[in-house]
C-alpha cells in the first residue's frame, strides 16, 4: 500500500514539474491539458 501512495506521489510531483516547465515555456494548450491530468489523478488519490 505504502509503495503505491509513494508511486502516485511522484507522479504528481511530475506531472506539477511539466506544468511549470511548459507554463514557463508559453504553452498553454498543454498546460491546461496536464492540469486537467493533475487535477483527476488528485481526484482519485484523495476519494
Amino acid at each position: 500500500m505504502k509503495k503505491k501512495m509513494m508511486k502516485e506521489q511522484m507522479t504528481v510531483e511530475m506531472l506539477q514539474y511539466q506544468i511549470a516547465k511548459y507554463r514557463a515555456m508559453g504553452n498553454g494548450a498543454m498546460c491546461q491539458e496536464l492540469t486537467a491530468l493533475l487535477l483527476k489523478k488528485m481526484a482519485t488519490v484523495v476519494a
